[in-house]
């Protein structure tokens, strides 16, 4: 007998064997879960991470759609030249029109050669556009330049090579509404075309590029005062009116197609 709590019990050594049992499966269990986990690893993002990947895809063809709406706009002047001037004076800036200098010294010379009621200059908002009576340049049915409107004509050539040779120069030329039928000129088409052809050769012969001309004939098509009355009777001095030659001059016109097929 060995007395109270002796001898050779073997409770003791069974019980630490269990516990230590135990915690070697508590490890191996913990191990495998942890090898799971590497193995399988599942990446959970909070917000910050994935969606921009999504988000700056959508932002570059956005750019990408809106360089391609650039490329194959037309620039409207007048609204390019509006910004211009608003945003000029929300910073406190002074704007100037592009045409205003030009603008002055058409003025001038109309001024100096006392032509100024019969040769107007005008604010297109995109350009400026010289409009004149048909009797001061040519007779009626003709396509030659009368003596003092060949002058004035070649003032103002010399004031648009100097200050707008890089701008389009279109010059039309209008008739009335009375039919024309000589053997030159079958219709007003061929009278107004060539109006509007001797104006171009002798702004060309000046110094303006010869790519930056444009001759049009437009007959009586665009009447600038009606060439009746109200009775329907010919009104002659509105018909005189409408006898006209119009310059004018833009520096954003849209470039025709170049194509050898058309």
């Amino acid at each position: 007998m060995n007395g109270f709590g002796g001898g050779d019990s073997p409770t003791g050594d069974q019980g630490g064997d269990a516990f230590l049992t135990d915690l070697r499966k508590r490890r191996a269990l913990k191990q495998k879960k942890s090898k799971y986990l590497r193995e399988n690893h599942v990446s959970h993002d909070d917000g910050d991470g994935n969606w921009l990947v999504s988000y700056a895809d959508m932002m570059t063809l956005l750019f990408g759609f809106f360089v391609i709406l650039t490329a194959f706009s037309t620039p409207d002047a007048s609204k390019m030249e509006k910004l211009k001037e608003t945003t000029a004076k929300s910073m406190g800036g002074q704007y100037q029109k592009p045409f205003e200098s030009l603008n002055l010294s058409l003025q001038k010379v109309l001024q100096e050669m006392k032509l100024d009621q019969m040769v107007k200059v005008i604010d297109t908002g995109d350009g400026i556009a010289i409009s004149s009576r048909g009797t001061l340049f040519f007779d009626s049915g003709s396509s030659q330049l009368k003596p003092e409107a060949e002058t004035l004509m070649g003032e103002i050539a010399e004031i648009l090579a100097k200050e707008a040779n890089d701008f389009r120069i279109l010059v039309e030329g209008h008739t009335d509404d009375v039919p024309t039928n000589s053997k030159l000129y079958p219709s007003n088409w061929e009278l107004s075309s060539a109006r509007a052809s001797t104006v171009v050769r002798l702004l060309e012969s000046k110094g303006i590029a010869h790519a930056n001309l444009r001759p049009l004939g437009l007959a009586d098509t665009e009447p600038s005062v009606p060439n009746l009355n109200g009775d329907s009777t010919p009104n002659m001095e509105n018909r005189a009116i409408n006898r006209r030659i119009v310059v004018r001059v833009q520096k954003f016109v849209a470039k025709r197609m170049k194509d050898s097929n058309i």
